[in-house]
């Protein structure tokens, strides 16, 4: 790509792929239970009206779009964050908390690489779009690895670090290092999650 090109490129694009409404479910969630209920509504009341509607109306089966999501979790970041920059990770960890010890709790495995395997399969039922690969790069370490995006956006990225983190604490193991190595909205093929545990 390039230098012209890379300025040229949005880095984010948020038309174009659907989540399931669990993640929206797990997300307000969070904000209730650590803020309570009328804490929850007023982020709510704060999205535009599209997406406050589809946010309102979100059931763990139902597909919600990708726009949708992007603008809950911003709207939550503005409501709650302290400013350290890592507040998205604590979404994703909560997410991972909850869906993972709930209605995905079967995809859970005894070994972390057969979970992330696992996880590849898994990917269809929460998106809609792009694609997902796993790859064993040791003993404890590996890499998921998201292409053909017709959306992404850092915010979704962020959250994505948070939730392996916690996907690797509910295996019993400890996070050494959760990273994305690369990222579509730097104009990479792929978003490149490295993990490594202990």
């Amino acid at each position: 790509m390039s230098v012209t090109e890379s300025v040229l490129r949005p880095n984010e694009i948020l038309a174009g792929g659907h989540l399931k409404g669990g993640i929206i479910r797990s997300h307000l969630q969070w904000v209730r239970d650590y803020h309570g209920d009328a804490a929850a509504e007023r982020v709510v009341a704060a999205l535009p009206e599209d997406a406050r509607a589809e946010v309102g109306s979100a059931l763990a089966s139902t597909w919600c779009k990708f726009s949708t999501v992007v603008a809950l979790d911003r709207a939550i970041e503005a409501a709650f964050s302290r400013g350290t920059g890592l507040f998205l990770r604590e979404l994703g960890r909560y997410s991972a908390h909850l869906n993972l010890s709930g209605a995905y709790r079967l995809f859970k495995s005894d070994e972390l690489h057969e979970f992330f395997r696992r996880s590849v399969l898994l990917h269809r039922q929460f998106q809609d779009f792009g694609r997902v690969a796993y790859k064993q790069t040791g003993a404890t370490s590996g890499a998921m690895i998201h292409s053909q995006y017709p959306c992404f956006s850092l915010v979704y990225c962020h959250s994505a670090i948070g939730y392996y983190e916690q996907a690797i604490v509910l295996h019993g193991a400890k996070p050494h290092l959760v990273i994305e190595t690369s990222c579509q909205c730097a104009g990479d093929d792929a978003c490149t999650f490295e993990m490594e545990w202990e």
